[in-house]
């Protein structure tokens, strides 16, 4: 087992024998500030440089996968520094969505709002069974749902279960969650690793039996899948209204 980061709770380590990288997230409930988004950038970046074959398994610890937007650095925030952080994250989101391998959420516990994100800028998801929830809390929150969050959970996410997510910030166990479409699969905290690292080395080209598996050409074809998201993440305004158009 290599271990390329470990820094201030995020940490990145690869399994040679399988080419599965784990990006490890233990900063408490995994809140979202720029300390959490520059960190995790750090490591996407040692991902998007690291030599095929590869996936990526990214998940938390304990029973948070992550609480979502730190609210309280918000509430001492300017504007503008609000605007930075939800932009570098939305940034962080694009990168992740259409990084050059398979990509593999490991929902080891609570998932709400900016975490619920995270996850669903991965290519696929799993979810313990025994404890944590996946929501849209933004309604609850009297916050508004902006485009990069809005068009990221219309590309992952049917609209009848989006409709009754977002406009109801229902929580999501995993067997509603599995029901519904939001994850593929769910195991117990025992086994998530395993499922996870399974399912992530499952999208090697050779386990797929590609003949020709190009990198570049698999991450244009994830922005052609998600290209309303891509966009609006990549070039939305945070703060633009509703009725904008990309």
């Amino acid at each position: 087992m290599g271990v390329l980061q470990d820094e201030d709770g995020i940490s990145l380590t690869s399994d040679e024998s399988t080419g599965v990288y784990t990006l490890r997230m233990d900063r408490g409930p995994n809140v979202v500030n720029p300390r959490f988004v520059d960190l995790l950038g750090k490591a996407i970046g040692k991902i998007e440089k690291a030599p095929h074959p590869k996936a990526l398994v990214v998940t938390g610890t304990g029973k948070f996968f992550s609480n979502g937007l730190d609210l309280e650095y918000l509430q001492r925030s300017s504007e503008s520094q609000k605007g930075a952080l939800i932009t570098s994250f939305w940034e962080l989101l694009a990168r992740l969505m259409v990084a050059d391998c398979r990509t593999v959420a490991s929902i080891n516990g609570h998932g709400f709002g900016a975490g619920l994100f995270l996850a669903l800028a991965c290519d696929y998801r799993v979810m313990r069974t025994d404890r944590g929830y996946l929501c849209w809390p933004e309604v609850n929150l009297g916050m508004r749902l902006a485009k990069g969050f809005s068009e990221l959970s219309k590309a992952k996410i049917g609209p009848r279960v989006l409709r009754d997510g977002v406009l109801t910030a229902k929580r999501y166990g995993s067997k509603e969650a599995l029901a519904s479409g939001l994850i593929d699969e769910e195991c117990s905290l025992e086994h998530l690793r395993r499922t996870s690292e399974r399912l992530a080395a499952a999208g090697l080209p050779e386990n797929l039996g590609l003949l020709n598996f190009n990198p570049r050409t698999f991450r244009s074809i994830k922005i052609e899948l998600y290209v309303d998201a891509y966009r609006a993440l990549t070039s939305g305004q945070f703060d633009a209204p509703p009725e904008s158009r990309l």
